[in-house]
């Protein structure tokens, strides 16, 4: 029991980690603000310093309106979301210290079969230090290695199983002392942010991406009239929920598009709401047991089959929207039959655009 609280509380401690800045957030404009004699020196640490301080104002942008993805290892599907509260971020740029101080605070919820669902708050505090890197056909890899954790606070909200609730009891198992401990440990691993020569791009993974490499994208996406803005993969499993987003419409004449196909279930929902909708939802999931209920009816509300690629356009207002993948049978279309030892986990392949609508 002892072991798989410490996986759990292992898949959450990636929360300091996972919400960081991605192609939308550090693009090519702003990647180009110094040009490219500038990004390709890995001498010029001062100058492109700079760059760094533009796309971390956007990380806390980011990291306040889109959940976080919270994996057991960087190769794992995802196992859960933080959603930040607060972000702050904080330069030290002198001649004897370069580097970026993160504080967050916010909420989440994570997945083991042993313990169903978690829900938890958790603040962290983390020092960040970049180490550039110039791959030899011109791609410059940043790392963001942590150089200090000065605090970091884990409250369980919720445990959904009640085997787990009770051998906690036994064990005198105290899971927010053990969160402290695998949070600080695993936010040692940091993030890589990575410069792409050929293109212009600009990517991010968790962790330490090798030179030359590119982190997992499970779908291929060729669209020069659409700004991608997640393509990801993840997991859940049966009576769970996912919250993926948000992601937003800068325009009224603007659409999502969007694209995904399940694996290891025969079905599940997807709902595309408003971000207030889902922000209510996520409020709810990470307190109590089972699915989020639906507050009205959401904009999309369709059932994902497998074997079968699943595409869909929503004309939307401006704004920001979550899409809710649901593996329940309290909600939506779908309705997993839930057995003992028998968790039928989806595994969902997503990528989300946007663009004008046709």
């Amino acid at each position: 029991m002892r072991r798989a609280w410490l996986l759990v509380l292992i898949s959450l401690a990636l929360l300091g980690t996972s919400g960081c800045p991605k192609k939308e957030t550090l693009g090519s404009a702003s990647m180009s603000l110094l040009g490219p004699g500038v990004i390709n020196n890995p001498k010029n640490k001062s100058l492109r310093f700079d760059i760094l301080k533009f796309g971390l104002e956007r990380f806390c942008f980011e990291m306040t309106r889109r959940g976080a993805p919270l994996k057991l290892s960087d190769d794992q599907p995802v196992a859960g979301r933080f959603f930040a509260d607060t972000c702050s971020q904080t330069v030290l740029d002198d001649e004897h210290r370069k580097s970026i101080i993160v504080q967050y605070t916010g909420k989440g919820y994570g997945w083991t079969n042993v313990t169903g669902r978690l829900g938890f708050t958790a603040a962290g505090l983390v020092e960040y230090a970049p180490d550039f890197q110039l791959h030899e056909n011109g791609s410059l890899y940043i790392y963001f290695r942590p150089r200090k954790i000065d605090s970091t606070n884990f409250t369980t909200l919720m445990v959904e199983s009640s085997i787990a609730r009770g051998g906690m009891g036994l064990l005198n198992v105290n899971p927010d002392q053990i969160g402290r401990q695998i949070v600080d440990g695993q936010l040692q691993r940091g993030f890589t942010v990575i410069r792409y020569n050929d293109k212009g791009e600009t990517d991010f993974a968790l962790g330490y991406v090798p030179k030359g490499r590119r982190p997992f994208k499970p779908f291929v996406v060729d669209s020069a009239d659409k700004t991608t803005l997640g393509n990801e993969r993840t997991e859940v499993h049966t009576g769970q929920m996912d919250f993926i987003g948000g992601f937003e419409l800068t325009d009224g004449d603007q659409a999502l598009y969007l694209t995904a196909s399940i694996d290891g279930a025969a079905g599940v929902d997807a709902f595309l709401v408003p971000k207030f909708l889902g922000d209510q939802m996520i409020e709810h999931y990470v307190k109590n047991a089972g699915a989020a209920p639906l507050p009205q009816p959401p904009l999309l509300d369709e059932a994902l089959t497998q074997g079968q690629v699943w595409k869909r356009f929503v004309p939307a207002p401006k704004g920001v929207y979550y899409l809710v993948i649901d593996n329940s049978n309290q909600v939506g279309r779908t309705a997993p039959q839930a057995q003992a030892g028998d968790d039928r986990a989806a595994k969902v392949d997503y990528v989300v655009q946007s663009g004008d609508r046709p």
